[in-house]
């Protein structure tokens, strides 16, 4: 588990409303770094990082009463809904070199049931080509050298509501791959939740208002506890990722204090949920 640090700040939308803002997270990948994948033409560069989410986790008892309760498609009943909190990140992009670089920004889920991990999908059999799946955002930035005139940084936010369809876009995945029944496939062929999941991830959808998907989300959406942080390039690159992370409690009572410890929260899931190839 990474140890985060925390502030608390008072909210201003409720009186019961409580945000916590972690301290800053940084994540870079150097030029040094050897590629997760290479084919001869494609090659990748990847670092990724786990961040946990001050979620505190229910008891022993309270997680065996969670197993009397049904929550189809989920193995036992829903302890973290996502109305019980809001989760904002605030994200800076920066380019260490000065040359221009393409990068993938991305950031992968976790709820108390596993954790997403989008691996490989096959893109042609014949020359045994490879190619990630999505990720749960997954957004592509042409990012300018420290020599650019226009400046080697960027900035945004995902929103509440960009992380709110990142927990529901996660529960429908998850749906997709426990319960969709693929046909057999032969050796080249391709399993039909891939494109599903990756439907569902694509940053452009709204899950619930796509008749693609909408069948596949389920009635109770867990909430997210962390995310896999990821930077990815095609090239070797110096980039770095700041983010900060804000968390408000709705008035569930289910985001840590600030001196609750990190081993009463979710923590980092050993589940993964998954469709991954090599």
């Amino acid at each position: 588990m990474v140890a985060v640090g925390c502030g608390v700040a008072v909210a201003g939308c409720g009186e019961q409303d409580r945000t916590r803002t972690m301290d800053p997270i940084v994540l870079g990948i150097t030029s040094a770094q050897p590629p997760i994948y290479d084919d001869g033409e494609v090659q990748l560069y990847e670092a990724k990082r786990p961040v946990p989410f001050p979620i505190l986790a229910p008891s022993r008892e309270e997680r065996q009463a969670l197993w009397q309760v049904a929550a189809p498609p989920f193995p036992r009943g829903v302890w973290f809904h996502r109305e019980h909190a809001r989760v904002q990140i605030t994200w800076t992009l920066t380019n260490l070199d000065t040359q221009d670089h393409t990068v993938e920004l991305l950031l992968d889920p976790w709820s108390e049931f596993g954790r997403y991990w989008p691996g490989l999908a096959l893109v042609d059999a014949d020359n045994e080509e490879f190619l990630p799946n999505l990720s749960g955002i997954d957004i592509l930035f042409e990012l300018p050298g420290t020599a650019s005139p226009r400046g080697s940084r960027r900035h945004g936010t995902f929103t509440y509501e960009d992380m709110e369809e990142l927990a529901i876009d996660f529960a429908t995945a998850y749906n997709v791959i426990e319960n969709l029944e693929p046909p057999p496939l032969g050796e080249d062929e391709v399993d039909p939740r891939t494109a599903l999941v990756n439907h569902a991830f694509h940053r452009t959808n709204r899950s619930a208002a796509d008749p693609f998907v909408a069948p596949w989300v389920p009635a109770l959406v867990p909430g997210l506890t962390g995310i896999d942080l990821g930077l990815r390039t095609r090239e070797p690159a110096n980039i770095a990722v700041e983010i900060v992370v804000e968390v408000v409690d709705t008035g569930s009572d289910r985001v840590a204090e600030e001196d609750d410890p990190p081993p009463t929260w979710f923590g980092e899931p050993d589940d993964y949920v998954t469709l991954g190839g090599p």
